[in-house]
């Protein structure tokens, strides 16, 4: 049977007609699950909320309810979960704190066991969030990113695609994509190797991160001159890296070690 007896299913909610909800789930007025949907027992679905093909809500996750935002004004907004997502036991994802405006989860990304996102957020496609891994108000995690168990990410902090955070890491600084980073506060380490060679980078454009890595962390250069030699590279993921730079309001987190590298860097 698609929709246990024991569900709590809006009049004006949309539910494709192979959406399956399991037993005490709650689905509000206004949400639409589209077609492959599995929402399991005791899972919360807030008003508004979209969820796309194939996604998965599992047991006890909360989507769409109140945003934790004490200027929240209880205008109507709402959250967007794209397909084959999956969130996974005791997830809560918010809506948004503004009205009109949307908290958003990409395509194909896992989200483990009592991970958080916040309002106002927009997590890419591919990402995967670890256990108890959250992320505070506004914050933008780029596509196939990864977060490890525990990791922390600051209202308003970006993190860069391919990125990977350690687990426990406490971002408090925008991390430019490709990169590896740990500790707290976090610090950039290196490359993101292996995440670049689940992605497909050949050894060519993952030399030409590193030495971008280099450019940044080790050359002696500021972070602006680093950025403007990076901007000045013919390999586009290398501009990437600058344009994130460029863009950042908060700072980008440091890197480890300060020593002058004096080998070529060829960006």
């Amino acid at each position: 049977m698609p929709i246990h007896k024991t569900a709590v299913i809006h009049a004006e909610a949309e539910l494709a007609p192979d959406v399956t909800v399991g037993p005490f789930a709650i689905i509000e007025a206004g949400a639409v699950l589209q077609s492959g949907c599995k929402v399991h027992g005791h899972a919360y679905i807030g008003p508004g909320t979209q969820i796309g093909c194939d996604s998965e809500v599992h047991m006890h996750a909360v989507v769409g309810h109140d945003p934790q935002d004490v200027t929240w004004a209880k205008e109507a907004s709402r959250v967007v979960i794209g397909e084959r997502s999956v969130l996974r036991e005791y997830v809560s994802v918010h809506r948004a704190s503004k009205p009109g405006s949307e908290t958003r989860v990409g395509d194909d990304c896992l989200l483990m066991v009592g991970a958080h996102v916040a309002h106002d957020c927009h997590v890419g496609d591919g990402v995967v969030m670890a256990n108890h891994c959250s992320l505070a108000g506004h914050v933008h995690i780029g596509a196939g990113a990864f977060l490890s168990a525990n990791a922390l990410v600051h209202q308003f902090c970006r993190v860069g695609r391919l990125v990977m955070l350690g687990g426990a890491a406490v971002a408090v600084q925008d991390v430019p994509p490709f990169m590896l980073s740990t500790g707290d506060r976090a610090t950039i380490r290196a490359v993101n190797i292996v995440g670049l060679r689940r992605a497909g980078f050949e050894a060519d454009l993952r030399r030409s991160l590193q030495d971008a890595h280099r450019v940044l962390f080790r050359s002696g250069h500021t972070i602006p001159e680093a950025s403007a030699l990076l901007g000045q590279s013919q390999v586009a993921e290398v501009r990437e890296i600058s344009s994130f730079i460029d863009d950042s309001v908060r700072g980008i987190a440091s890197g480890a070690g300060t020593s002058v590298d004096t080998r070529p860097a060829s960006v």
